[in-house]
């Protein structure tokens, strides 16, 4: 029997691979790459660790419960909140009285939170098929100008990585019980540490880096040299303009974003949330040496800035210093991704078009590492299912 053909060694690449050796099966896994995790990798430089854009573990995720070992990863936990200029805005199942000296809450955004929370006590799916967006969900309640403005929208702009926030209004209650009810961690190793676990339960000699895929079919793949590799049945788990350009597809627009790494001295080590800004040329900061001291040298602390522009190093640098008065920041590196996620949507014409191939990666579940590992397994088990 010829071995299952994997082409991409990101999470959901990973995520099948591990499915079919559980299961016995036979495989091969292709990655363009030198190193495994697509969009969830990191990088050294100067003794700091350095993620390929903000990224946390969201831990309460089903699917990152069910296949990786939490315990083995080491991880530092983020406050659950947020902090809002300077006032601290903590999750109110952890610290409800602090709900009570918040000045951004008004009574009737506590009387709209209240209601959001009734409905998170059910099920909540991640896309319900309504087509309510979230900007219009958040206009529907009652919430303050002020609470909307500087809290909920640049929150959620951060999450979405948008401004006009257009996302399912559904996937707004989801990734909120999430928040709620589980807690955002980084890996000792950075986020790297996830790929690189996945893939120590594989064989190595079943994982082949720096080998790019021209073309493919249900049943085989053509390597960049001309070799021609035939296969049981081929998963296709690479991003999704990777994806549309293989199979002759419009490429989907994405949502984009900056990141900028800027060290400083080591400063008196304040509560470890993301620091909401909401402007131009900063979304949103936080100082990663608060929750993983590991992550930069000794006596050097590491901030992690968002922006969702075009915006250069010294507009953000000057955004983060106008927020850090007194710290001397330094730039350590800078990524700028234009594939960040994606906009949720059905991409029927890219289904129709895989003409048998097996289709893994978030955007067919919905943005986020859930959405990576289910769409991995999901395909994984639909190959086993034919076999």
């Amino acid at each position: 029997m010829k071995p299952i053909l994997i082409v991409g060694g990101g999470i959901a690449g990973l995520q099948a691979a591990n499915i079919l050796h559980q299961n016995n099966a036979d495989f091969i896994l292709f990655e363009k790459q030198a190193s495994l995790g697509g969009r969830i990798s990191s990088s050294k430089k100067d003794g700091f660790i350095l993620d390929r854009g903000f990224q946390v573990l969201q831990t309460s995720y089903p699917e990152v419960q069910r296949s990786l070992d939490l315990t083995a990863l080491k991880l530092s936990y983020f406050e659950s909140g947020a902090m809002v200029k300077d006032q601290l805005f903590y999750n109110p199942l952890r610290r409800p009285f602090e709900l009570f000296s918040s000045t951004i809450l008004s009574f009737k955004d506590l009387f709209s939170l209240t209601r959001i929370w009734f409905k998170l006590q059910a099920h909540v799916p991640a896309l319900d098929g309504n087509k309510q967006t979230t900007q219009e969900l958040i206009e529907s309640y009652s919430f303050s100008e002020r609470f909307k403005n500087e809290f909920l929208t640049p929150f959620f702009q951060g999450v979405f990585l948008q401004k006009s926030l257009t996302q399912p209004a559904s996937l707004f209650f989801y990734y909120l019980q999430q928040f709620l009810y589980g807690n955002a961690a980084i890996p000792a190793g950075g986020m790297q540490a996830i790929p690189d676990q996945m893939a120590s339960w594989l064989p190595v000699d079943k994982l082949k880096l720096n080998q790019e895929i021209t073309a493919l079919d249900a049943k085989s793949i053509t390597l960049k040299s001309g070799e021609i590799i035939e296969g049981e049945a081929v998963i296709l788990a690479v991003d999704l303009p990777v994806v549309a350009k293989l199979l002759n597809e419009n490429i989907p627009a994405t949502l984009g974003s900056k990141t900028f790494y800027f060290s400083a001295k080591s400063s008196v080590k304040q509560p470890a949330l993301l620091r909401l800004v909401g402007e131009e040329h900063l979304l949103h900061f936080t100082c990663l040496t608060d929750v993983n001291p590991g992550l930069a040298p000794k006596g050097k602390s590491l901030y992690s800035a968002t922006s969702l522009g075009g915006s250069s190093e010294k507009e953000v640098k000057a955004a983060l210093e106008k927020q850090l008065p007194g710290q001397k920041l330094t730039l350590v590196s800078s990524f700028d991704i234009p594939h960040s996620l994606q906009q949720v949507d059905g991409y029927e014409a890219i289904r129709k078009s895989s003409n048998g191939i097996v289709l893994a990666g978030d955007y067919l579940e919905f943005p986020s590492l859930q959405g990576a590992l289910y769409s991995g397994r999901k395909a994984a088990e639909e190959v086993l299912a034919k076999s």
